[in-house]
């Protein structure tokens, strides 16, 4: 059971109503129960998503003055909380943290006694994967910091993996959109919390960043990903985000654990991958031109760059029969 109150006392939460509803998410969660609130202190949604080995919680908080949230779970945690939008500041059973914009923090707690530091204006957007430690098991991608903080979740102990919050990456962004569009998709969970363990264990460049450098860096993030069948340049990036293009490649890496143009590539070649399933009909030359290639062997040689296997491989390793013959023309 969850308990929400700020300073004036407990926040009242309703099932959530599409037509008087204040707080409108771009997206919801299918199947997810939604609820929200208004009230002077400021609007709040959340949904909340439960399946056999995992519960998603998704929260949108809109606060009109500065505000103390306290947040109650009075239930076993494990998992993390990834910040969509906004920057927060808030405590876990006595342990404070701060969570930037993109960055996560994979906890263990015997229970969770919270207290979020809103400021006035601000939006504030999370998400949260709650996780059957057993269902860990599953994942192949490990690490001892990962398996030391597992080993606390049946104690009293709250712990956080690497002290603390982090950047997730790219790939943990993406992995997170796809786990949302389809929340009971074990194999997609899996995914993500994998690619959450990459981003959290992997070697990352270290440099001082501020907030409004972390939203330009989103901003530029989005553009990337929107005009990814037109040619894009560096530079042009980089006076988007404010910055020389020098210290854009680097504060990109820091917060994305990829470079721009491999950024741009890798959404390049997701692009490809939808539409190969979704658009039989279109050969993988049109399919390349679609998505920013020059021509097929441009997407196939970066494909191997970026899948790490050919694009034959994927294809046959994906089963999809309906585009077989498209390996037959190419071959």
């Amino acid at each position: 059971m969850i308990r929400i109150s700020g300073t004036e006392g407990p926040i009242y939460f309703r099932v959530y109503d599409h037509v008087t509803a204040q707080v409108k998410p771009d997206r919801h969660i299918p199947g997810a129960t939604a609820y929200e609130a208004a009230q002077p202190a400021g609007q709040f949604f959340y949904e909340t998503y439960a399946q056999k080995h995992y519960t998603i919680f998704k929260s949108i908080l809109k606060p009109s003055r500065d505000l103390l949230l306290h947040v109650e779970y009075l239930t076993p945690f494990v998992g993390f909380r990834l910040m969509v939008k906004g920057h927060l500041h808030y405590q876990l059973n006595e342990k404070k943290y701060y969570l930037m914009q993109g960055q996560l923090n994979f906890v263990t707690a015997p229970k969770v006694e919270s207290i979020l530091h809103l400021i006035k204006g601000q939006d504030y957007h999370m998400f949260d994967l709650q996780v059957d430690p057993a269902f860990m098991d599953r994942v192949e991608r490990k690490s001892e910091a990962i398996l030391q903080l597992l080993n606390k979740a049946s104690g009293e102990e709250t712990a956080a993996l690497h002290n603390g919050p982090g950047f997730a990456s790219a790939k943990v962004l993406d992995a997170m959109d796809e786990l949302v569009k389809d929340p009971g998709n074990e194999a997609l969970a899996i995914e993500l919390i994998a690619q959450v363990i990459d981003a959290r264990t992997m070697k990352r460049l270290h440099r001082p960043i501020t907030e409004p450098q972390v939203e330009s860096l989103f901003k530029v993030k989005a553009l990337i990903k929107e005009q990814i069948a037109i040619k894009q340049h560096l530079r042009d990036w980089a006076r988007a985000a404010g910055m020389n293009f020098t210290y854009f490649k680097e504060l990109f890496k820091v917060v994305f654990a990829v470079t721009p143009y491999h950024y741009l590539l890798y959404e390049r070649i997701r692009e490809a991958k939808r539409m190969i399933r979704y658009y039989p009909h279109l050969t993988l030359a049109e399919i390349a031109i679609a998505c920013g290639f020059a021509n097929y062997n441009n997407l196939r040689r970066n494909f191997l760059t970026i899948e790490r296997m050919t694009l034959t491989r994927w294809l046959k390793l994906s089963d999809i029969s309906t585009v077989l013959f498209m390996l037959e023309f190419f071959a």
